[in-house]
């Protein structure tokens, strides 16, 4: 079959459909062309309109999927899907409560993808497979049902309406942003990570409180706390009616291992790979050590059973509180919690070497990790021998984690009364911080009497 332009030259015309019978020929349904007009009256609403061809469905069609990808951003991840996202890890080291976790948020995406009703929230820490899961549902959809879906990152997002922002031109940013909120599916990946200016943040609110209005169906995944995201944006995200939301409790699966993501940067516990609640000793030569060691040991197992506020365990050096401390950075991981167990020297250590121009870790990543993981452990707490520069950011992890109310466990040589002034007044709050004075002589010569 040929066509004849203007120019007078033959070109062939693309066939997208086959006979059945014969794949060497055209179908004889829509010659070819994958469509074919509606059989009706004048009258009819659908005349003048076509249809897709019984013999061209939606899910062979490789040139329409590529369309829709180029459209909806989706080239770069044509390969995720719902088939290659792994939930068995039998073998591993995983623990129950990750792989339940996985399961779990899997099959809410599959059940959006099939119905995508609502909205559906992804909140886990950097490469947990949130955005795995967003992109498969897009695919389902895109290579199911021929949808036009958009996926888009929220930093992207607001770079492209910048760029496109022309007052003289208001009409085609006007046409782009309606473009982007009436989406059929919207995948808004990485919000929260942004930031925005006024302007942006009234753009995104726009963005987002249109679909909410409208139910349109959206997928978001976000790092960030909800409760840390603009409150007009969290209230929306929150809705039950609207929203279903899923955490996801897994580690960065972008690490060849999970025990290389619990043994690298700053967690390094391989180190106090020895020290869990079993090994823990409460023996001394005197009754007093005795007493008050078996009292920590309860208060420590109990905190992290129902790690809620702060717990913070002061003590002489050698007296067991980094002990205990990793113990209950070990107990929260191997239930699937979140955790990060450092030494504050080595977190500072760790802050500054973002600085670095060879770092492929920026600042604000490192440091919105620390602030946001779901428990934090640091070791060693002191703000006796700290540059201005790390005492500041010393206290903004803290104060972040103090007014947030997120678990946190501390050891520390000082009292409440010899740490840093702005510390003690947090410390001091016993509707958020437990606090327990270890007592017992150091562990050396507790053993040296013993013998």
């Amino acid at each position: 079959m040929k066509v004849e332009p203007e120019s007078g030259l033959e070109l062939p015309l693309q066939v997208i459909c086959r006979d059945p019978q014969n794949k060497d020929e055209p179908c004889p349904l829509c010659g070819g062309k994958g469509v074919y007009a509606f059989d009706v009256q004048l009258d009819d609403p659908r005349f003048g309109k076509f249809q897709r061809c019984p013999n061209n469905p939606v899910q062979d069609d490789q040139e329409m999927h590529t369309r829709l990808r180029r459209y909806g951003n989706l080239e770069a991840y044509k390969e995720k899907s719902f088939e290659n996202f792994q939930t068995d890890f039998s073998g591993s080291s995983y623990t129950q409560s990750v792989v339940s976790s996985l399961i779990n948020a899997k099959s809410a995406a599959q059940q959006f993808a099939d119905n995508p009703s609502g909205w559906i929230v992804f909140e886990g820490r950097f490469g947990c497979g949130k955005t795995h899961l967003a992109v498969a549902i897009a695919n389902w959809r895109l290579e199911k049902y021929g949808e036009r879906v958009l996926f888009i990152t929220s930093p992207d997002l607001l770079d492209l309406l910048r760029s496109t922002f022309d007052p003289s031109v208001q009409s085609s940013f006007d046409n782009y942003f309606d473009q982007i909120r009436s989406a059929t599916l919207l995948v808004l990946d990485d919000l929260g990570v942004e930031k925005p200016s006024d302007w942006a943040k009234e753009k995104l609110f726009q963005l987002l409180n249109h679909r909410h209005v409208e139910a349109l169906p959206t997928v978001v995944t976000t790092n960030t706390r909800i409760d840390d995201l603009d409150p007009r944006l969290g209230s929306r995200l929150l809705e039950r009616s609207l929203v279903k939301h899923i955490k996801i409790q897994a580690p960065d699966f972008r690490r060849v291992s999970r025990n290389e993501a619990r043994d690298s940067e700053i967690f390094n516990m391989q180190l106090y790979r020895d020290m869990r609640f079993e090994t823990f000793s409460t023996d001394s030569f005197f009754a007093d050590d005795v007493s008050n060691l078996k009292r920590a040991l309860t208060i420590a197992v109990e905190w992290s059973a129902n790690p809620e506020g702060w717990f913070y365990i002061m003590g002489e050096y050698g007296s067991g509180k980094t002990h205990l401390a990793a113990a209950i950075a070990y107990d929260l991981y191997e239930r699937g919690h979140d955790v990060m167990f450092t030494t504050v020297p080595d977190l500072l250590d760790f802050l500054r070497l973002s600085f670095n121009p060879r770092s492929d870790v920026p600042f604000d990543k490192r440091f919105h990790e620390i602030i946001n993981v779901p428990f934090l452990v640091l070791d060693d707490l002191t703000f006796a021998s700290a540059t201005p520069w790390a005492k500041e950011k010393l206290f903004q992890i803290i104060d972040y984690r103090y007014l947030s109310r997120m678990p946190t466990v501390f050891t520390s040589s000082e009292t409440v009364e010899e740490t840093d002034e702005r510390l003690a007044t947090r410390l001091a709050d016993r509707r958020v911080c437990t606090i327990f004075a270890l007592e017992a002589r150091s562990y050396v010569k507790r053993m040296k009497n013993l013998r």
